[in-house]
């Protein structure tokens, strides 16, 4: 199993929680200690490991196609309230 622990200072998670590397903080690298810091200090833990490059290549991906859906669909939305905006806007004008 691989016990190194990244050097970076922090991550971002999705939701925009921000995490920070306890390993710069206490100075231990024996994972085991790191999480017993952890535990005893407020805040949620964060677990994770690295992904591959075609693991990192894949989630873009996926993460680009759902954004894409995601403004489509907002874009959608949109333009159907202007159209019905317009047509209500319209139907006044001709009384």
């Amino acid at each position: 199993m691989n016990r190194k622990v990244a050097q970076a200072p922090f991550a971002v998670g999705a939701d925009g929680t921000i995490f920070v590397n306890l390993a710069h903080v206490r100075g231990d690298v024996a994972v085991v200690k790191l999480i017993r810091e952890a535990r005893r200090m407020d805040g949620m833990l964060f677990l994770g490991i690295s992904v591959s490059r075609p693991e990192k290549d894949a989630l873009f991906q996926a993460l680009d196609n759902a954004g894409a859906e995601a403004v489509a669909k907002m874009l959608g939305l949109r333009l159907r309230e202007q159209k019905r905006r317009g047509r209500r806007s319209s139907s006044r004008g001709s009384r």
